[in-house]
């Protein structure tokens, strides 16, 4: 086990990751410094509570009396205080590092995929926390319920595995949850069979003795070789937990599983859309292949909630709802809109595109699907960590086929016409992992007090 002593330094702390990892360490009476290029993130208040000490900005003076620098894909090897770390021989650790060495204390659960990660860690955290578990939660999104993205406990270790970097072959976990599949980071990855491949080294790695519970429909996760691991899969038609019916009460998924002889219904009206049931029914996997009884893992399923930003209802501004939602893929997307036309629910989304290099490579994708939404505000990308270029959204706009739809490339214009615009409108949906999230919360903040 890690003797966890010394100062531990993150950069790009503001990441939500990032923080977790920072807020734990913390918790657990470890010093902890950290910087971030953005002045204002989500958990800066948490973590300074914790007893963080956070800078604005990347200086080598940062790296005083530090012992470890802990580092996200976000920072590039020419950061100059990245560079520092190394000339001044200061051990440094990828975010991965420290994740693993926490998940290899115990009883643990990892959980990845492209869809659904944080929603589906966050139920299973809530639920074993509601069973008296006492879980340490370590997310990829703040989850009320729980205290943040982030809680120290006594009992298993529940973490979220970002994919995105090949990183997840270094985690190990007693039990290992694959989600789906799906066309994101191919920058990266440059194929999906080697995204394939590098998520079966992870269901593969150590110990020997974990259990994967995978996606039966997920074809890529069906066509691999499990058979060193123990698989519990989970899906319509699985050997394992059936799903026999999901459905929509309202918006809320309501799905009944098959499991040892048995049926299971989970009515769960927190949460919103036929694909929040599919992450129910995962984390239903987890819990009875922790050994959890299956009804009461039924049972307290139906009383958890979605993360913050997860088709998130901020209130009403003049009768229309305003929802902010992380969604920056099609498939997500594909998802929201198909509960909101079988909810005959009006409407306006509208859609921050996240990365250059996702833009492009799924620009097709977003147009199809994006053409099926009645009424669309497209906006400038978000960058997000990679370099500004002079690449824009306009021509999205341009290209799909929506009823009625907008373009715009600041945020104070689309404030001034959107209270206008929104007339009419069941819900107005603010959708990206950008920048969009904290122009939802501002509009509805400056337009639910106004009279």
């Amino acid at each position: 086990m890690v003797q966890w002593q010394g100062r531990y330094h993150f950069m790009a702390v503001g990441g939500m990751g990032m923080s977790a990892l920072a807020k734990i360490l913390a918790q657990r009476g470890i010093s902890v410094s950290g910087c971030d290029v953005q002045p204002h993130f989500m958990t800066k208040a948490d973590l300074s509570a914790c007893g963080v000490t956070l800078f604005t900005g990347h200086d080598p003076k940062h790296l005083q009396d530090a012992d470890f620098v802990v580092y996200s894909s976000a920072i590039k090897p020419d950061n100059e205080e990245f560079r520092a770390a190394l000339d001044e021989h200061i051990p440094v650790l990828h975010r991965s590092e420290i994740l693993a060495d926490l998940l290899d204390e115990g009883l643990s659960v990892a959980v990845t995929g492209t869809h659904g990660k944080s929603s589906t860690t966050g139920f299973i955290a809530q639920g074993l926390e509601l069973l008296g578990f006492d879980p340490t939660f370590i997310g990829g999104a703040v989850v009320n319920p729980l205290g943040g993205n982030a809680k120290l406990g006594s009992g298993p270790v529940i973490g979220e595995v970002d994919e995105s970097d090949g990183s997840l072959v270094r985690i190990p976990a007693s039990v290992k949850v694959v989600l789906n599949l799906d066309d994101d980071h191919l920058p990266f990855y440059g194929t999906m069979e080697n995204l394939a491949a590098t998520v079966h080294r992870f269901i593969l790695g150590r110990p020997h003795n974990s259990i994967a519970v995978l996606n039966y429909n997920d074809p890529l996760l069906r066509g691999m070789d499990y058979s060193s691991r123990r698989v519990h899969w989970c899906g319509f038609g699985s050997p394992d937990i059936r799903i026999d019916a999901l459905e929509l009460e309202g918006v809320s998924p309501k799905i009944s599983v098959f499991y040892e002889g048995k049926q299971f219904t989970i009515l769960n009206d927190k949460i919103f859309g036929k694909h929040n049931g599919l992450n129910l029914a995962m984390a239903f996997s987890v819990l009875v292949a922790m050994g959890i009884d299956p009804n009461s893992a039924a049972k307290v399923l139906e009383e958890v909630q979605t993360p913050r930003r997860r088709q998130q209802i901020l209130g009403s501004v003049n009768g229309t709802s305003v929802m902010v939602d992380i969604a920056l893929h099609p498939t997500e997307l594909k998802a929201l809109r198909e509960v909101f036309e079988s909810s005959k629910r009006r409407v306006l989304l509208i859609f921050q595109p996240h990365r250059y290099s996702r833009y492009k490579l799924l620009f097709k994708d977003f147009v199809e699907e994006l053409s099926l939404w009645s009424d669309v505000v497209i906006t400038e990308i978000y960058p997000s960590d990679e370099p500004v270029e002079d690449t824009s959204s306009y021509p999205l706009y341009e290209e799909i086929g929506s009823r009625n739809k907008f373009f715009y490339s600041d945020k104070e214009k689309l404030f001034q016409d959107l209270p206008n615009i929104m007339n009419g409108y069941d819900i107005v949906l603010f959708a990206g992992l950008g920048s969009i999230g904290n122009w939802a919360e501002e509009f509805y903040t400056e337009n639910s007090t106004k009279k």
